[in-house]
């Protein structure tokens, strides 16, 4: 008698799975490039005109948003550094003793 389970050996299961890129910047790359053939023919009306230079000013203003957002966090993190820097330093040289007076004052 033969026993089935004892012969199988146990095989990988394939997928065909491919996966996509989406490359965000390069449509836009291809966008632009398609706005900028169509502006040197002249091909473009008033209402494109318009949506373009919307476009642009948008890429524009959130482009300046976020490196405004990027200034202010670097220059909270040097901020808190120079506090912790200042408070380890007065701990040096008054001494580890007063410590205690700080914290109990603080609490």
């Amino acid at each position: 008698m033969k026993f089935k389970f004892l012969a199988n050996t146990i095989k990988n299961k394939r997928f065909d799975y491919a996966p996509r890129y989406y490359d965000e910047r390069k449509e836009r790359l291809v966008l632009k490039k398609k706005e900028f053939d169509r502006l040197e023919n002249e091909d473009l009306s008033h209402e494109d005109r318009q949506k373009i230079l919307r476009r642009n000013m948008q890429e524009s203003w959130s482009r300046t948003a976020n490196a405004q957002n990027q200034r202010s966090t670097s220059n909270f993190r040097v901020l808190l550094l120079i506090v912790i820097l200042l408070v380890l330093g007065y701990f040096v040289f008054n001494g580890t003793r007063e410590v205690d007076i700080v914290v109990k004052k603080l609490w």
